[in-house]
């Protein structure tokens, strides 16, 4: 019988259970930030990085500017030292990523609007801080700033607990607020 008590035994110790953190594919694009500025966003995003995340690293950033006028794109071209594709940048480095939102932060000061942007960094979580201890994850955030300022997250979590810590943070700075209705359970095969 495949649901008898030690056929289920047997089945939960062959595997560990995680917890993935998805919003709705409705929600495709994460946590919106409600037209929240790229410079407090960045600010925001920062604090996050250093005081919940333990470990991490930068993966990749891209830049679009509607620019019908010609010339904010030449702009941003001599900054980040490369030509663009019809307004887009890809696969922009982290220091060609900091200086566009840079960049976007003054035309967003100057103009009040930061619509014609559309400004992402991916990056990759392999440690949480949860109470002073690392915790071991394979989560991803995209942070977009500009035209639809938001936070994408793909989070794991060995525990609930961690997922609430990592919550508890994101709420503390205003930044977003994590639904525990979409935090599932999921069962990782064990490692031998």
């Amino acid at each position: 019988m495949k649901n008898d008590p030690v056929t289920l035994k047997h089945q939960r110790a062959a595997f560990n259970i995680m917890y993935s953190y998805r919003p709705p594919k409705s929600s495709v694009w994460g946590h919106l930030l409600r037209k929240m500025p790229a410079e407090r966003a960045k600010t925001l995003f920062s604090q996050f990085l250093a005081t919940a995340v333990a470990e991490y690293k930068f993966t990749s950033a891209s830049l679009g500017i509607n620019d019908p006028t010609g010339e904010i794109v030449p702009r941003y071209e001599l900054l980040v030292g490369t030509p663009s594709q019809d307004g887009r940048f890809n696969a922009l480095t982290l220091e060609q990523s900091e200086k566009c939102i840079d960049e976007l932060i003054r035309d967003e000061k100057s103009a009040g609007d930061a619509s014609r942007f559309a400004l992402a960094q991916s990056f990759q979580v392999t440690k949480w801080r949860v109470d002073g201890q690392e915790a071991s994850t394979q989560s991803s955030l995209i942070i977009h700033y500009g035209q639809l300022p938001c936070l994408s997250t793909f989070l794991q979590f060995e525990t609930v607990e961690q997922f609430q810590s990592v919550q508890k943070v994101l709420a503390e700075l205003g930044l977003c607020k994590l639904n525990e209705k979409h935090l599932k359970p999921m069962k990782i095969p064990k490692t031998k």
